[in-house]
């Protein structure tokens, strides 16, 4: 009987960690092209683009918002705003970014700040890299998504 009610409490413990934590990983590949009309970066670097699967299936659109020289000529620092768009709701990423002119790989660290719908109240760490393009740039953004509403997100 002691064994049973402490089961039953572990398993109850567990469900609400696990309901507090639940997080879903992000594992995709991301291309983007640059456009003109329509973008809103103050330094006039935009780009659209597709995340053609996992939980963050959709469409991208980033602007740069800051741009500085790095450590190396070679070097550049960039933050900016990726909004992607699910048909489960939009989320809404600051990034900071190295690009190097050099080989034309890029790194950045991406952090959910907002969403929509099932996005609403999820938090995370993304990270995507990848190469240059000459019409943009593709890579990969991974990490993972966490929270949400209630019941966590229902994204797929």
């Amino acid at each position: 009987m002691a064994i049973s009610g402490l089961a039953i409490g572990l398993v109850s413990v567990s469900a609400r960690a696990s309901e507090l934590d639940l997080c879903t990983p992000v594992n995709a590949p991301i291309v983007t092209t640059y456009f003109v009309e329509g973008c809103t970066s103050p330094f006039g670097v935009c780009t659209e683009g597709e995340i053609p699967s996992g939980v963050l299936a959709g469409t991208t659109r980033f602007g740069v918002v800051g741009i500085e020289p790095g450590d190396s000529p070679e070097l550049l620092l960039y933050a900016g705003v990726l909004v992607i768009t699910t048909s489960s709701g939009d989320v809404t990423i600051h990034d900071r970014g190295v690009l190097n002119a050099a080989d034309g790989g890029f790194f950045e660290f991406d952090e959910i700040v907002d969403g929509t719908r099932a996005f609403t109240d999820v938090t995370g760490l993304l990270f995507s890299q990848g190469v240059s393009t000459p019409t943009g740039f593709e890579g990969t953004i991974s990490g993972q998504i966490c929270g949400g509403p209630p019941g966590g997100p229902v994204l797929d």
